[in-house]
């Protein structure tokens, strides 16, 4: 079995505890019509959904071993690189940077503060806007930092 892509998981999440209708999938993922309706059908058929009076809903009968394959490490890094690649592919001038930075072990300690500062405002942002905003309207950001020897070390193992 195969993991999740990420058109899959937007709908999974859009759906989450939740019975909707077709059209209230449709809506909340921002996804066209033929594509919407697509995706539920395979989600259908992999036993990831089910249907009931014309309303969508996540199966209670997923396995142990195809939510490891949902939810597991290597479907999110799947999903994170897929992420990725889009935005870095975007035509619009949205912002992304990306740059090598010489910092020393005070600066570093700085912006690892800065990062978990970051992460706090992004998470009482998500919880105070969850329930207006709807899945298609929500902001993909990503943030990382590694040393340059262990990226380039990891590059050349083709990890």
């Amino acid at each position: 079995m195969r993991g999740l892509s990420s058109l899959e998981r937007v709908i999974l999440e859009c759906i989450g505890l939740q019975s909707l209708t077709y059209e209230e999938v449709q809506t909340q993922a921002g996804l066209q019509e033929n594509v919407c309706f697509n995706i539920l059908q395979a989600l259908i058929i992999r036993g990831i959904l089910k249907t009931d009076n014309n309303r969508y809903k996540v199966s209670e009968n997923i396995s142990p071993l195809m939510m490891d394959e949902i939810n597991g490490h290597e479907a999110r890094k799947a999903e994170s690189l897929e992420m990725m690649e889009a935005v870095l592919e975007h035509k619009f001038e949205k912002v992304f940077r990306f740059q090598k930075v010489a910092m020393d072990s005070r600066d570093e300690k700085i912006f690892i503060a800065m990062l978990s500062n970051l992460e706090s405002f992004l998470k009482d942002a998500h919880k105070k806007a969850e329930a207006q905003v709807p899945l298609k309207n929500r902001k993909v950001i990503f943030w990382g930092m590694g040393e340059l020897q262990t990226l380039m070390t990891q590059v050349m193992s083709g990890r």
